[in-house]
C-alpha cells in the first residue's frame, strides 16, 4: 500500500499512452519493475539518473532495459512517471519539458517549451498573406486567461484546423488541450473556466489557494483527471493489464464532478452518445461504495446499479470488476449490478408472489392466447382494431398503472393518436378488465404488473432492504412503473433524501418506446439535473452523421422538458463515414469482407470491429458468410458480456450493441426494403403510432452508428433506406 511507504508512485495519462505504442515485452518489463518498486520503494530497485540538458532538474531517467527508458518526475516524496520510449527518443522528449504546479487550476501540468523563432519571423507577414488559423479570432490575453500557458502560445497560433489540434495533443499540457477543445466546441469562457476548475461554484474555491505543494495538488480531483495513484499492487496490475484508454481510471472534470460528490436529493445526468454517462454511473457506484467501506456504521449498506437490459447489466458488471472488484465480492458485495426485471423477479419470489412474470417464451404465448379469447368474447368498438386495443393496454393502462375505470376516464392519453370518447373508453375498460381477470386466473403477470406489485409491497411492508442508493443507467428505456419501483426501493426518509437516486440517460437513444417523467414518478431532480456535452468516443464526422439521422425529431429531457443536441460535440476528428451501395447481397458482403481485411492490414484487431444488423436473421447470415470467407467471428448474445479474450469480428444486433463501443463499425443491409424492418412498420395501429415507431427506428440507427470510434461503414443493396437520405 502507498500509505505505508515512504515514496508514493503516480502515473500520468501520457505515460500510459506512450507505453501502449511500444512492444508488449516493454510493457511487461515496466509493470514488473513498478510492481517490485511499489512493494519496496525504499529498496534500490530503481536507478534514477539525471538527464543532461533537461530544463527541469526534477526529471529523471529510469532504465527498463538496454534499449528503453522511462521518464519520471522525482521531488523526493513523490515519483510521477510521465513517458516511456526508446532511449534517445525518451531523452529528447524530456529535454524540452518541465513539470509545473499550477495553483490556479489545482493541477500538475507537463509543459513542452517550443522555440518561437519561426513565429517571430511569421509575425512580419500580414494577416491577408497568411493562411487562416484555428484560433485567429482568440486573442493571446484571452487564451492566457483561460489557462493556456505562455510557452504554448506559439504552437496554438500554428494550428490551422481541428485535425491539426488533434495531431498535436501530445505536445500540449492536458489542461491546455481541454481548453482548446472547448473553444472549438463553442463553450463560453465562463463554462471553460468551470470545466477546468477555475472559479467553479460547485467546488471548494479555496482548495487551489492552499494546495501549493506538489503532493497536495497531486491529490486533487483536478489532477486525478490525468494522474493515477494506485493503492495496491493488485490495482496497479489491473490498471496495466486493462485497456489503457483511460476510462476505467481517468474521468474528465465535468464527469468527475458529477460522480464524486454529494447530492441532497435525486440527481440526473443526461448527454448524447459517447459522453460517458455509463462511465459516470460506474464511478458514482464506486464513490458510494468507497463511502460505505470507510464508514463502519454503513457496513450493511449496498449500492444497487440497475438498467433495463440484461446484456448491459452484464457489461457494466464486467467493467466494474476491473474498476473496483473489491466492491463486488460475492460474500459481502457493496455494489449489486442487475437489470430491473431480474431484480423484481427475485424480490417477488422471496415474497411468495404466486404468478409467473411473462417476459417471453410459453408464458408470453399464453398471454397472446388470452387476448384472442377476450376478442372472441367481447365486441370491439367501432373504428378500433385488436392491435390498437393491445397497444392502448400497454401504452396507457399498464404504463400509467391504471386499476379502475374512473382512473382510465381521467387519464391523459399523451402520444396516442386515435381519440376516444367516454363511451368507447367504457367499452375498452370492459375488455381490459376481462383480460386482466383471465391473466390472473392463468397465474400470469406482465412486467408492469410485477413492478406495481413490488412497489405496493415495499410501501406497505417497508422491508429492510440493504440499499442506501440506486443508480439507473439508460433511463430512457424504462417506463413509469419502473421508476415508481426505483423510488420505492430507496424512499425519501425522515432524515432527507441525500444521495438516494442517480439517474443517467438520453432520450435521443430511446429504442424501446417507453417514456417516463421523473416528476410524475415522485422523483424530484429539479436543480440537480446536469448535461454532458463532449463526446469522447466518436469522431466528429461520425457524430455529425449520426445526429443528422435524428434531424427534426423532438425528444423529452426525461422529465417535463425538451432536450436537444445543443453544444454536443466530439473531441477529435477522423475519416468521414463510408456509404456504399451494391447491386446484390453477395456483392455487399464481399465488399464487407474486403473492408475487414483492409482494417486488419492496417493493424486493427478483429475484436475491435463490430458488424451490427437490425435482425437476428441478418446476424446469422453474416456469421455464415464471414466464416466461409475465413474470418473469425464472435456472436454476442443478449444475456452474456463480451469476452474480450476471444479473437474475431463481433457480430450482433443493433439492440444488443447498446452500451458497447468499437474502433470500427459496419452497418450492413440498410436498404429501403430492409430498414426499418417491415414487421415493425406493420405493427403500427394509426399514424401517430407509425411516427413513434419510425422515431424509435431512427434512434436505433443513431445508437448503432455511435458505437463507432473512428471508422463507420454503412451499406445497402439497391435503394437506400429513407433514413440514410436524411443522414447524407
Amino acid at each position: 500500500m502507498n500509505s505505508g511507504v515512504s515514496r508514493r508512485i503516480a502515473y500520468d495519462l501520457g505515460c500510459m499512452r506512450s507505453l501502449k505504442k511500444l512492444p508488449d515485452r516493454v510493457s511487461a518489463k515496466f509493470l514488473d519493475m513498478m510492481t517490485r518498486f511499489m512493494s519496496d520503494p525504499s529498496g534500490n530497485g530503481l536507478n534514477f539518473e539525471s538527464i543532461e540538458g533537461a530544463r527541469d532538474r526534477g526529471l529523471k531517467s529510469v532504465r527498463i532495459d538496454q534499449g528503453y527508458r522511462a521518464i519520471a518526475y522525482d521531488n523526493g516524496r513523490d515519483v510521477m512517471f510521465l513517458h516511456v520510449n526508446e532511449h534517445d527518443k525518451a531523452y529528447r522528449w524530456a529535454s524540452g519539458r518541465r513539470v509545473v504546479v499550477d495553483k490556479a487550476t489545482n493541477r500538475i501540468r507537463i509543459v513542452e517549451e517550443i522555440e518561437t523563432t519561426t513565429v517571430t519571423t511569421d509575425a512580419h507577414i500580414s494577416s491577408a498573406q497568411r493562411a487562416p488559423a484555428l484560433f485567429d479570432n482568440v486573442s493571446d490575453e484571452r487564451l492566457l486567461a483561460l489557462g493556456i500557458l505562455n510557452s504554448e502560445l506559439a504552437q496554438v497560433r500554428s494550428l490551422t484546423d481541428q485535425s491539426a489540434l488533434d495531431s498535436a495533443e501530445d505536445s500540449f499540457d492536458g489542461t491546455s488541450f481541454d481548453v482548446l477543445l472547448a473553444l472549438v466546441a463553442g463553450y463560453a469562457d465562463s463554462e471553460i473556466l468551470e470545466l477546468i476548475g477555475v472559479n467553479s461554484e460547485e467546488d471548494d474555491v479555496g482548495a487551489a489557494e492552499t494546495a501549493a505543494e506538489f503532493a497536495e495538488v497531486l491529490d486533487s480531483d483536478e489532477s486525478r483527471q490525468r494522474i493515477f495513484i494506485p493503492e495496491s499492487e493488485e490495482e496497479l496490475r489491473r490498471f496495466f493489464e486493462g485497456d489503457l484508454e483511460g476510462w476505467r481510471v481517468f474521468l474528465h472534470r465535468d464527469q468527475r464532478r458529477l460522480a464524486y460528490r454529494d447530492y441532497n436529493g435525486p440527481a440526473m445526468v443526461r448527454g448524447g452518445a459517447g459522453t460517458g454517462k455509463t462511465v459516470v454511473a460506474m464511478h458514482r457506484a464506486k464513490f458510494l461504495a468507497d463511502r460505505i467501506k470507510e464508514d463502519p456504521d454503513q457496513k450493511a449498506n449496498r449500492v444497487l446499479l440497475t438498467t433495463f437490459t440484461t446484456s448491459l447489466a452484464h457489461d457494466i458488471k464486467a467493467n466494474l470488476e476491473t474498476l473496483c472488484p473489491e466492491h463486488l465480492d460475492k460474500k459481502e458485495p457493496r455494489i449489486e449490478v442487475i437489470n430491473l426485471d431480474r431484480w423484481v423477479g427475485d424480490f417477488l419470489r422471496r415474497k411468495k408472489f404466486e404468478r409467473s412474470i411473462a417476459y417471453f417464451g410459453e408464458d408470453r404465448d399464453r398471454l397472446d392466447q388470452i387476448w384472442q379469447e377476450v376478442f372472441d368474447d367481447q365486441p370491439i368498438p367501432e373504428g378500433l382494431s385488436e392491435p390498437f386495443i393491445r397497444a392502448e393496454w400497454e401504452q396507457v393502462v399498464q404504463a400509467k398503472g391504471l386499476m379502475s375505470e374512473r382512473a382510465y376516464f381521467k387519464v391523459q392519453r399523451t402520444g396516442r393518436g386515435t381519440a376516444l370518447d367516454r363511451r368507447k373508453r367504457a367499452a375498452l375498460w370492459s375488455i381490459f378488465s376481462d383480460y386482466r381477470a383471465r391473466m390472473i386466473s392463468a397465474g400470469l403477470a406482465e412486467p408492469d404488473d410485477a413492478y406495481r406489485e413490488a412497489t405496493e409491497i415495499l410501501k406497505a411492508e417497508a422491508p429492510n432492504l440493504p440499499f442506501s442508493s440506486v443508480i439507473v443507467d439508460e433511463a430512457q428505456d424504462m417506463g413509469e412503473q419502473a421508476f415508481r419501483l426505483v423510488r420505492a426501493i430507496v424512499p425519501e426518509g425522515p432524515s432527507g433524501d441525500r444521495n438516494s437516486l442517480f439517474i443517467v440517460g438520453d432520450a435521443h437513444q430511446r429504442i424501446y418506446g417507453r417514456k417516463a417523467s421523473m416528476a410524475a414518478c415522485g422523483i424530484n431532480v429539479r436543480g440537480r439535473s446536469r448535461r454532458l456535452r463532449l463526446n469522447y468516443r466518436t469522431s466528429d464526422e461520425i457524430r455529425t452523421w449520426a445526429v443528422s439521422i435524428l434531424e427534426g425529431v423532438s425528444v423529452d429531457d426525461l422529465d417535463d422538458g425538451i432536450d436537444s443536441f445543443k453544444g454536443y460535440t466530439s473531441v477529435f476528428r477522423g475519416p468521414s463515414p463510408e456509404l456504399s451501395s451494391y447491386s446484390s447481397d453477395k456483392e455487399e458482403i464481399d465488399a464487407l469482407v474486403a473492408w475487414l481485411h483492409e482494417l486488419a492490414d492496417q493493424g486493427l484487431e478483429m475484436k475491435d470491429i463490430g458488424v451490427l444488423s437490425s435482425t437476428r436473421a441478418q446476424v446469422s447470415k453474416l456469421e455464415e458468410r464471414l466464416k466461409n470467407a475465413g474470418l473469425e467471428t464472435v456472436r454476442l448474445q443478449p444475456s452474456q458480456p463480451d469476452d474480450r479474450t476471444l479473437p474475431g469480428v463481433r457480430l450482433t444486433t443493433m439492440h444488443r450493441a447498446k452500451g458497447l463501443e468499437f474502433h470500427a463499425v459496419s452497418l450492413p443491409f440498410l436498404s429501403k426494403n430492409a430498414f426499418p424492418p417491415p414487421g415493425a412498420l406493420r405493427s403500427a395501429v394509426d399514424d401517430v403510432d407509425l411516427r413513434n415507431i419510425l422515431q424509435q427506428q431512427k434512434s436505433l440507427l443513431h445508437v448503432a452508428a455511435t458505437r463507432a470510434k473512428r471508422h463507420l461503414r454503412v451499406s445497402w443493396c439497391g435503394e437506400p433506406s429513407a433514413f440514410l437520405l436524411s443522414g447524407t
